[in-house]
Order: structure tokens, then sequence, then C-alpha cells
């Protein structure tokens, strides 16, 4: 499991309100669609390694290599996460790790890519980046810590494509860290 994310939470029973921005002239919106995935084995050495750095990302991707972080592209999402709410003592709650679910479509299917997707039925761990389509990179210097499995996707059309449709799941107990991606 991966901590990316710790926001200062109160250890009292004071609530923890954090400050907010609206703008109503000039609002800052952020857009949809996850564009790109980053995967690397779950054993790479980041240490050293800054999210933010365009020149230690340019020594890390590689399409081929066992110590290196492999570029996805294709479209994605990321919905709601699952959590357990467990009723306690005191008309109290408590909430376990939430459950993050993205869903990922490739379609583009050569032979690699499709070797590439096979083997992601060996279930192992991979850790992730992910970058939406405005720029703004998931995943903080460690990554998220996931399981990922691919499918072949074959439609019944001849005018759709045959994609790869995968699914990259985590349990934190807070959202990914977030920052402008260095390769945008």
């Amino acid at each position: 499991m991966s901590v990316l994310y710790l926001p200062p939470c109160p250890t009292s029973c004071e609530s923890a309100l954090q400050p907010v921005s609206f703008n109503e002239c000039s609002p800052e919106y952020h857009w949809g669609e996850i564009s790109k995935i980053y995967l690397a084995p779950a054993d790479l050495d980041l240490s050293g390694f800054d999210v933010t750095d365009l020149a230690d990302w340019t020594a890390l991707l590689a399409d081929t290599g066992d110590d290196k972080i492999r570029t996805l592209i294709g479209i994605g999402e990321m919905a709601e996460p699952e959590v357990s709410e467990v009723e306690t003592s005191g008309n109290r709650k408590a909430y376990g790790n939430r459950q993050y679910t993205m869903l990922f479509s490739v379609d583009e299917t050569n032979e690699t890519n499709y070797s590439f997707a096979a083997m992601t039925g060996c279930n192992t761990k991979y850790l992730m980046w992910f970058e939406t389509s405005d720029g703004i990179l998931y995943g903080g210097n460690t990554g998220i810590e996931c399981t990922v499995v691919f499918h072949p996707i074959i439609p019944r059309s001849r005018k759709e494509l045959v994609t790869f449709a995968g699914s990259f799941k985590w349990q934190a107990q807070f959202p990914p860290m977030r920052c402008t991606s260095p390769m945008y």
C-alpha cells in the first residue's frame, strides 16, 4: 500500500476545516481523461527521484529495460473509490482504506503491446503514475503501488477497434499526491 498524501488530520475532537478558494471571474478547472500511465516494477529504486524534475523522468523512461518506467498511451478514468464505513461506539464512524479502481483502454494493439498485456495476468505488483489530458500528474515521488490486469476486447463490428482494457487497483487512506507534469 502506498502512503502518498497525508493531510493534517486532527488528533482531538476539533474539526479540521481547510481553506478553500473560488474565483467567480477566473475559476481554475482541470479537465478529465487519463491519457498516460507510467508503469514501473514495484521494486524500482526511486531513491532521490523527484517527480517534478524532467531530468529524473528522462533518465527512467524507456520502452525496454528492467529498471525503467514504461509509458502507456490510451484513455482512462478513475471513479469515486469504494470505502467501508463501520459504526462504532458513541455514535461515531470509522472508515477503512479506500479501494481505488482506474480503468484504462489502449488502442494500439501491436504484438509488443499484446505481450505486455498478457503478462499483466501474472498477478505482480507495479508502481504507477498517471497523467490527465491537461498535464496533472498523480503519484508523488514514490508512485502508487498497484495491481494491473489488461484484457483484449474484440468488438463485433468491423468499424470498431480492438483494444486492451486494463484495470489498475490500489488501496490508500487518502487520494494520491498530484503536481503539474514536467513532461506536459
